[in-house]
């Protein structure tokens, strides 16, 4: 997305079509501090929100230097997603805002920044910190499908959760990301909750699907099994880490009904002609 040198995080928000105040996001923009324009600002280099700090105290000069980079960054369009969530989150936890403002929430108002924003990109920084030496492309959708993910199991197991589906997946989407946070179970008590992500996820991804009426009488345990053996020589073959159960339910239905191809499906005939000889 293109753009301009006065656009303003509101403006990217869309947040422009309501009535800014001179003390808002725009006021920001005008405003020059040698603090934050001398620092080279990347995620690693922003304020840590995790410094202790007290709300009743006076800023220090540490604290005021602090607050202008993450002025500098919420005001800038070239900040990140998550460069912002980490410079609100920096805000909010020390209490950068008390020398001018009674709380955070006065603050994001008058910075015209939305509440529900400000809580996703807060929660969403330390997941793209996590995954983005892994991913350098990492799309915000992606850091967001994942955010259940983080508030039930942590960052490590939304991370590990994102590599899995790298690994199985052609092409990772935020609604397959989606997908599949939809049908995991949730954290159980006691083990890592990574492994816990890991079992989860490859169970959703290779077991059968339910809901489109293959049920264990239709699929005996012996043919789930052998089915999920080839899925695995398949994946080798095709040097994949996974094949979905979805997945390749698709393809061979496609390759099945292909009408420029039809090598499968005269495969399916001789196939299904010698089962029907050797049992007569």
């Amino acid at each position: 997305m293109t753009t301009t040198e006065s656009e303003t995080t509101a403006d990217r928000f869309g947040l422009n079509d309501r009535p800014r105040r001179s003390q808002g996001l725009a006021g920001l923009a005008r405003k020059s501090t040698a603090a934050a324009d001398s620092v080279a600002l990347t995620l690693d280099t922003l304020p840590d929100p995790s410094i202790a700090a007290s709300s009743d105290q006076p800023l220090t000069d540490a604290d005021r230097k602090d607050l202008a980079v993450c002025e500098s960054v919420i005001r800038s369009h070239h900040a990140s997603y998550w460069m912002t969530g980490k410079a609100l989150d920096a805000v909010a936890n020390r209490h950068l805002y008390r020398a001018e403002y009674p709380t955070f929430e006065a603050l994001l108002e008058d910075w015209d920044v939305t509440l529900a924003d400000s809580s996703r990109m807060r929660r969403g920084w330390p997941l793209a910190a996590r995954l983005l030496p892994d991913v350098p492309k990492l799309t915000r959708s992606h850091v967001e499908a994942l955010l259940p993910i983080v508030e039930q199991y942590g960052v490590e197991a939304a991370a590990t959760l994102h590599g899995l589906l790298r690994e199985a997946l052609p092409k990772v989407t935020a609604k397959a990301i989606a997908e599949v946070v939809r049908e995991l179970p949730g954290p159980q008590s006691g083990g890592d909750p990574a492994e816990q992500i890991r079992e989860q996820a490859e169970k959703a991804l290779t077991e059968p699907d339910q809901d489109q009426g293959e049920t264990d009488e239709s699929i005996d345990a012996a043919l789930q099994q052998a089915v999920a053996r080839k899925a695995r020589q398949l994946a080798d073959d095709l040097k994949r880490g996974r094949i979905p159960r979805r997945e390749l339910n698709r393809t061979l239905a496609e390759a099945f009904a292909d009408p420029d191809d039809t090598r499968v499906y005269q495969a399916l005939v001789r196939w299904a002609k010698d089962r029907s000889a050797s049992q007569q």
